[in-house]
């Protein structure tokens, strides 16, 4: 489920938007009503989606939180303000974001911005050209030796990067990050699995054994790992 904060100096209000994103389906991480705690937060947790009040209690306006998120982490940002004038949309058109609501909103409104900020921000893993894939984790990119990758796994619109030390869930879809990976090194053997051919210690018909893992192979994909094995 994906993961949003709320940033908005009106308790009342904050309850009722998370409310609305709840019904939508969304899960609420966290309500803030300042900045400080807000960028510690995002520090420690992975969150898809951020909506932010232009009035903030404490020194900093949400616009000056914007900048500090856009600067430090990768995510996207609504904008949920009863401003409207020129001076504001100023300021925020500097700002990279997603999505401006101006207050009062229908839910209707909420559900389209949001679905369309998180959809605007679909981020598949890219190859360097380095012999490594680069993905985001908690809002920095990460960049993962080919060599260290064991196990990658197909979880809806999300694939799991498996290494010996850390499991990484990105916003991709496997067939994303298999045209990412070297085709001599990563096997699909199963349609929700590609595994590293070096560090398959064992198979057969049914799974093949990475460190402590088994992983299913489908019977079609079963005579391709036979294949280059036997060769």
């Amino acid at each position: 489920m994906r993961k949003i904060v709320i940033v908005e100096d009106d308790a009342e209000l904050a309850n009722n938007i998370a409310e609305l994103v709840t019904i939508l389906g969304y899960h609420v991480a966290a309500i803030f009503n300042e900045s400080k705690n807000c960028l510690s937060f995002l520090n420690d947790n992975a969150v898809d989606l951020i909506i932010i009040d232009i009035s903030l209690k404490g020194e900093d306006s949400g616009i000056e939180l914007a900048k500090a998120v856009t600067g430090s982490f990768d995510i996207p940002i609504i904008f949920c303000s009863a401003y409207s004038d020129e001076q504001v949309l100023q300021q925020v058109k500097t700002i990279k974001h997603s999505g401006y609501i101006i207050k009062p909103f229908t839910r209707q409104v909420l559900k389209t911005t949001i679905f369309l900020a998180l959809n605007d921000k679909f981020i598949a893993p890219t190859s360097s050209g380095k012999d490594t894939l680069h993905v985001r984790d908690k809002g920095y990119l990460i960049p993962i030796e080919f060599r260290n990758i064991l196990i990658a796994e197909a979880d809806g619109l999300y694939t799991k990067i498996i290494t010996a030390k850390k499991s990484y869930l990105i916003r991709a879809i496997l067939k994303n990050v298999e045209e990412q990976l070297p085709s001599n090194k990563f096997l699909r053997v199963h349609k929700s699995y590609l595994v590293n051919v070096d560090h398959i210690s064992s198979f057969n018909s049914k799974g093949v054994k990475i460190n402590d893992s088994i992983v299913p192979v489908r019977r079609g994909y079963y005579k391709s790992l036979k294949e280059l094995f036997s060769n």
